[in-house]
């Protein structure tokens, strides 16, 4: 089995930890570049799995989210959800191969579907993308719902604007945290 190596991160796989390699961390603007990178993935995938599932990304309302993922036009909010427990149902199959449930019939009960939000669960980690460029007007009745939903199972959420905003190696999983 190869070992994974990156350019920006040292992975301790006995430790289960993933940090910035030093000559990054230290870096003026790095975690706003590789933050703004991540929120761009994460409106890719939504934007194909959309295509692949329904054949419906080309609408014209998603073309901010398009103008945005490819091109860096504007910026738009990504919400990490921090969870309360250190324990993650998961099938093997969705963590060897992720997929997003576009459809409400195969949604987790703590994920919101909102007429200008998607909410995804990817690897263990729960973000929110807006599914509307005007997506202010719905933010509050959302965040609301979400934090209604999530009540028990996550403990707050926040807009990632760095990646440390992440916790990428789920922390929360860790049980010599405490």
């Amino acid at each position: 089995m190869a070992r994974f190596t990156s350019e920006y991160f040292s992975i301790d796989t006995k430790t289960r930890k993933i940090s910035l390699r030093a000559k990054y961390r230290l870096r003026a603007g790095f975690q706003e570049r590789i933050g703004q990178q991540i929120k761009k993935g994460l409106f890719k995938i939504y934007l194909e799995e959309l295509e692949r599932q329904k054949g419906d990304a080309l609408n014209d309302k998603y073309d901010f989210i398009t103008e945005f993922a490819r091109y860096g036009l504007s910026d738009y909010p990504v919400l990490y959800f921090e969870r309360t427990h250190g324990i993650i149902a998961a099938v093997t199959k969705w963590m060897e191969n992720p997929e997003l449930f576009l459809d409400e019939d195969y949604q987790f009960k703590y994920l919101v579907r909102e007429p200008s939000f998607f909410e995804l669960e990817f690897l263990g980690h729960v973000f929110g993308i807006p599914t509307s460029r005007h997506w202010q007007l719905a933010f509050d009745n959302y965040i609301k719902k979400s934090e209604e939903a999530k009540s028990g199972f996550f403990k707050s959420w926040r807009l990632v604007k760095k990646f440390s905003d992440i916790d990428l190696s789920l922390s929360i999983l860790d049980n010599n945290r405490r």
